[in-house]
């Protein structure tokens, strides 16, 4: 197991060789700002990503959507023999890092803070330890240095003794886009003023509730009823029971002394004046906007059955796309084959079992595309989870599909015959 150690102003991680490769294991630090270095703040301005995640329900909301998501797809590596052949490598080191990061971090665990980290602070990082294991590096400690031409130099994690540099470990790297250096720039810096008017419009509206009548209007009471029988405590317990009506802690309707009317003045408030749906449901939109999410999606804005499955197929395809394609390349770029040296070894997230639909949507599609079956006996048992049987591994061609024939054993009646069509 990898440890961080110091000694005499040196850092050490772990001391072994990854996939043949030796690695560099120990630093000299340079002293920052830590444990948070000043430029990880610079990224987010005065938006703190904490108290958005706990504060702004929009943009957890679409956030958490997109992290869980992502990381429900697993990955799998494939070694690419040619353009037109690959093989999967289920048992390859790489695989078996990938979907089992370090003790107590599952892929899903990994993949969602990963997700997280880059669409909240517009960077991301995975470093490969000496031991095998991968280890994420919070956005708050990541320190990138860049040159001027804004290509990432130096990494470094920010300690309680200092700044690390791991540049020389094998790394998955992503930050965004910014004008003056290498690093991004967090969505929640564009989504500030959006959020701030949503903060103050909770608040008002929670000060409303709390402090404005919710109906306005006078008690009056007919002059000629004795005024001596009105004083003192008569007065006094018909007060402190009006009171707990009007503020909320008794229910039913209250009674009022003889000969006394209410008279409303102006109007109650009621939701609906307050606007709170309405304003909430603008703010998701506008989150999901940010985030090119659809609305639809997160139940920000109603849909009808045809445009939700439309944007529920799309969801793996451009709407997450992006997200996959930034892991896949940044994993495959050092941590991939610094943990598999195979030649042609490649890992990526198997979308594609997760846009394609159903398993009966899948096989009816197939079986017509390829014109027979497509699956043996025991590779249908072993989806189920059923035990291996000798004789099943054979595919079954039924007599009644041949080639230049029928395309499907299921398209046989009147109704597939030429002459019958209009």
């Amino acid at each position: 197991m990898a440890t961080f150690s110091t000694d005499s102003g040196l850092v050490t991680i772990g001391d072994s060789s990854i996939a043949g490769v030796n690695t560099r294991t120990t630093w000299g630090i340079e002293v920052r700002d830590p444990p948070v270095p000043v430029s990880a703040l610079a990224r987010t301005g005065p938006v703190d990503p904490q108290k958005v995640w706990k504060t702004q329900p929009s943009v957890r909301k679409v956030v958490e959507f997109a992290a869980r998501n992502v990381a429900s797809v697993p990955w799998k590596a494939y070694v690419r023999a040619s353009d037109d052949d690959r093989q999967r490598a289920s048992d390859s080191p790489a695989e078996v890092a990938l979907r089992h990061p370090r003790p107590r971090l599952t892929h899903y665990q990994l993949m969602f803070r990963l997700t997280v980290d880059a669409m909240l602070c517009d960077r991301w990082c995975v470093m490969l330890l000496p031991d095998g294991t991968l280890q994420r590096v919070p956005p708050r400690a990541l320190v990138l240095a860049s040159d001027g031409l804004d290509d990432v130099t130096r990494v470094g994690v920010s300690l309680a003794g200092g700044v690390v540099d791991i540049t020389d470990l094998p790394l998955a790297l992503g930050c965004g886009w910014s004008a003056w250096d290498g690093d991004g720039i967090s969505p929640l810096v564009t989504l500030s003023a959006i959020l701030s008017e949503q903060t103050h419009a909770v608040e008002w509206r929670d000060a409303q509730w709390d402090r404005s009548p919710k109906f306005t209007g006078v008690l009056t009471r007919p002059p000629e009823k004795d005024s001596g029988k009105w004083d003192g405590k008569a007065r006094d317990d018909f007060m402190r029971g009006w009171a707990d009506f009007r503020d909320g802690r008794a229910a039913g309707t209250p009674i009022l002394e003889d000969g006394m009317q209410y008279v409303p003045v102006g109007s109650t408030v009621s939701p609906a004046d307050s606007k709170d749906i309405e304003g909430r449901q603008l703010t998701d939109v506008e989150v999901c906007s940010a985030f090119h999410i659809p609305p639809e999606l997160v139940g920000a804005r109603q849909g009808t059955f045809s445009n939700i499955s439309a944007f529920r197929s799309m969801l793996f395809g451009p709407t997450l796309g992006p997200q996959f394609t930034q892991f896949e390349e940044a994993f495959n770029s050092e941590v991939v084959p610094a943990l598999d040296g195979s030649p042609g070894i490649y890992a990526e997230l198997d979308r594609e079992a997760a846009m394609n639909g159903s398993f009966a949507e899948q096989a009816t599609f197939l079986q017509t595309a390829v014109g027979g079956p497509y699956m043996s006996r025991s590779e249908a048992r072993g989806r189920v989870n059923l035990p291996f049987k000798p004789g099943t591994e054979d595919l079954i061609v039924p007599m009644n599909v041949t080639e230049g024939g029928q395309a499907s054993p299921t398209d046989s009646g009147s109704q597939n015959r030429k002459d019958t069509w209009i």
